[in-house]
């Protein structure tokens, strides 16, 4: 196991501090509503990509090799998801502050379940650095461990980077610029993941 924590730290540091669904969202709500008002988003997040790593350690990912119906219903179901948060982005944008719903928890427990990308990165990381060490309970509490720590650390500084570009543009027009591309940006990583 222990020659496997260089190789699975690298994956880990790159699939999850890339951009990709889970990142550019956090981009977005801290560049609309600043990095404190993410923060209910960002936990629940951090509990549906547990909830997801969890459920691949127990075997769950071999349901998407042996039903490939199951893996489009996915697609579709967080494509859906993407579009339904780009839109509420958008709004939040454009509504007076006092007008606008923040992100809730329970908005960001869905994220990760519903993208592809974390469910192939979750069973390639698993099938490739725990099955073939020690598929036993130590592995399964380290790998989901691993993954929270990882996950946290990178949606928390992408929303830190988008709160800052918040607060260096004062132009509420220059912020819904901003805030569009960034939205195009989180449905084209979406969109990559569909494809994929």
């Amino acid at each position: 196991m222990q020659g496997m924590y260089l190789p699975f730290v690298l994956f880990l540091l790159a699939m999850t501090g890339t951009p990709g669904p889970g990142n550019m969202t956090m981009l977005a709500i801290g560049q609309t509503t600043g990095f404190r008002s993410a923060l209910p988003f960002l936990a629940g997040s951090a509990m549906g990509f547990a909830a997801l790593n969890t459920l691949v350690a127990c075997g769950l990912g071999e349901v998407f090799r042996i039903w490939p119906q199951a893996a489009t219903l996915l697609r579709v179901l967080g494509m859906t998801y993407i579009i339904y948060l780009a839109v509420k982005i958008i709004r939040m944008q454009s509504a007076p502050p006092e007008g606008a719903k923040l992100f809730s928890m329970f908005e960001g427990v869905l994220i990760h379940p519903l993208s592809p990308k974390s469910w192939a990165m979750s069973v390639a990381a698993y099938s490739q650095f725990m099955v073939e060490t020690n598929p036993g309970p130590e592995s399964m509490v380290f790998f989901v461990l691993a993954f929270m720590i990882f996950q946290v650390t990178f949606h928390s500084l992408w929303c830190a980077l988008g709160a800052g570009i918040y607060k260096l543009l004062r132009n509420n027009h220059a912020r819904l610029a901003v805030n569009t591309c960034l939205v195009v940006l989180m449905l084209g990583a979406t969109f990559y993941a569909f494809l994929a």
